[in-house]
């Protein structure tokens, strides 16, 4: 009788692994559809930003930047349709927000999403990604007064400490200051335009909730 009950158990259990592995595929076929209801190039589930999520949690850094971009038109999609599909995943987030302004990995369509999500989350990330773009907008216009200023044959000399350290900006990393004073003047203006947008964006949610 004793074996009976054990044969009944492992039944039980084997009839409980079948329904969670059905589930599974039913949960995979689902956002599978949503990817390419969201307008995916192409992207299969493994490559999606949810079957992602435990390989980023052993990866500090989102190393492709369509799997960022994949995790962005999820979530466009999801908060429209309320499915449920998308899932936050920090290192994805930290991801763009590191690169937002470096269009090689974030390009024009993704960052115009990732503008609406920075909006959409919370006054904590949205203060600190603001201070940052204020900070990239003062950078460049310092730059630029200096630029007019050497062309016009002054001395621009006071001006060029003011670009490295802007008035009431913290000082970026010499790493990044590095790497801004090699970008050519078309990087460096397209940062710029970058910055203004996001800063526009965030002044506009700002008046939205104070009227509201």
């Amino acid at each position: 009788m004793g074996a009976g009950k054990n044969k009944s158990h492992r039944k039980k259990r084997i009839s409980k692994h079948v329904l969670q592995s059905e589930e599974r595929k039913k949960e995979a076929q689902l956002e599978n559809k949503l990817i390419s209801a969201a307008g995916g190039n192409g992207e299969t589930l493994a490559d999606s930003p949810v079957e992602k999520q435990s390989s980023d949690t052993k990866n500090s850094k989102v190393k492709d930047p369509q799997e960022a971009a994949s995790y962005l038109t999820l979530w466009n999609h999801d908060r429209t349709n309320k499915s449920g599909a998308w899932k936050f995943n920090k290192n994805t987030q930290s991801w763009l927000l590191r690169h937002m302004y470096n269009s090689d990995k974030v390009n024009k369509q993704t960052f115009g999403l990732l503008v609406e999500y920075i909006c959409q989350g919370g006054e904590g990330t949205r203060s600190r990604v603001e201070e940052d773009a204020k900070q990239k907008a003062i950078r460049y216009k310092e730059w630029e007064k200096k630029q007019q200023q050497q062309s016009n044959g002054e001395d621009g000399k006071d001006d060029e400490v003011q670009a490295e350290t802007p008035k009431g900006a913290k000082n970026d990393s010499k790493t990044e200051e590095e790497a801004w004073a090699e970008l050519n003047e078309h990087d460096k203006r397209k940062e710029y335009k970058r910055a203004r947008k996001v800063i526009d964006a965030l002044k506009d949610v700002r008046e939205k909730e104070k009227a509201g």
